[in-house]
């Protein structure tokens, strides 16, 4: 393992912030990049410091996911009408956009549907793979006159690209602050760009708020895999319960199956953005894993998206970056405990 030196992490940040600052941006695909770019790092990375290779088909899912969310009319404050899908570029709708629009409207807003009509959903995926390579791929670095290749060498052309040393383990590093300045400047230009609609409308939760889940059904799943349980203090829920993401929605935008369960409404307002003690972690560590491929049926008979495997990366992203910063994790109530190595324990074989 060969870590970035510090100076080459601070170096990193101020590229990403050069690109976001000085940047061209005609429509928001750059955007879209490095937050696919970010995911990929959490999701299939780890902190090796290697470099890697990837292709314009391994991102794009990621970019079907950000624009699906924002391919529905925006209606602001409390008014009942719509004022349509929001322009994401300075001429016609980017080609993305569009025809994730023309998805959207096919199979009624439901990703899950679209993901399981298998042949459809590679087509698109082939077209959007083709639109990143042909579009903001070779254009992510370019700077004014100049070129700043410090994430993969600018060839100008093909669908591959190979991620510098250190770039990965930036990316993981850095994903909350990189997350953040990205969704600034990608409100901050959409708002530009609809600014005749908007007013000053808010536009956060509307483009990147958790996505608007099948929660009835979700709830019936959870209640019963958890024997009418909460599922931090094993009390009787006599009541609905809260849907809780045990992954903290601030943390990381994870709105896949098994990173749902059940609690008392009290124990999820005690737990708040913190991560769960390693009591908790165990105990929903083995429910994915015994109830893994059952809770997989139900959610896809409610139209909930899942892929354990990438729930379980991003736990153990969040963990890992948990111990670097020395946090404290959620017990009960009031309770918190520093974190120490033991929840790696857990996680042995796939570390």
């Amino acid at each position: 393992m060969t870590i970035p030196a510090a100076e080459d992490q601070l170096k990193f940040i101020a590229n990403i912030q050069r690109i976001l600052d000085e940047g061209s941006f005609v429509a928001t695909y750059k955007f879209a990049l490095l937050m696919a770019l970010a995911d990929y790092a959490v999701e299939k990375g780890d902190d090796s410091g290697d470099p890697i290779k990837l292709t314009t088909h391994d991102i794009a899912e990621s970019f079907v996911d950000y624009y699906w969310r924002q391919a529905v009319p925006f209606a602001h404050g409390n008014e009942s009408a719509p004022v349509g899908v929001l322009r994401q570029g300075t001429g016609r709708q980017p080609v993305v956009l569009s025809r994730i629009i023309e998805f959207h409207d096919k199979f009624n807003g439901s990703l899950s549907a679209a993901r399981k009509d298998v042949g459809v959903w590679r087509i698109l995926l082939k077209k959007v793979a083709s639109t990143i390579e042909h579009m903001p791929l070779w254009k992510l670095q370019v700077v004014g006159r100049t070129i700043v290749p410090f994430l993969y060498e600018q060839h100008g052309m093909g669908n591959m690209i190979d991620l510098h040393h250190g770039v990965i383990f930036n990316f993981r590093r850095f994903y909350d602050l990189i997350r953040s300045l990205v969704e600034v400047a990608w409100i901050r230009h959409v708002r530009m760009l609809n600014l005749d609609l908007l007013g000053e409308a808010d536009l956060a939760e509307f483009l990147f708020g958790t996505e608007r889940t099948a929660l009835a059904g979700l709830r019936s799943i959870l209640k019963d895999v958890q024997s009418g349980e909460c599922f931090y203090c094993g009390g009787k829920l006599r009541e609905g319960g809260d849907i809780d993401h045990f992954i903290p929605w601030s943390r990381y935008p994870l709105d896949l199956g098994h990173n749902f369960v059940l609690a008392h409404s009290a124990c999820n307002r005690s737990k708040r953005d913190f991560l769960a003690a390693p009591n908790h972690l165990e105990k929903w560590q083995k429910r994915n894993h015994v109830h893994g491929t059952i809770l997989g049926d139900e959610f896809d008979t409610q139209g909930i998206l899942h892929n354990q495997g990438a729930t379980e990366k991003v736990a153990i992203w969040a963990y890992s970056h948990a111990e670097t910063a020395c946090a404290n994790l959620w017990l009960r109530k009031d309770e918190v405990l520093p974190i120490d190595r033991g929840w790696r324990d857990l996680f042995s074989a796939a570390l």
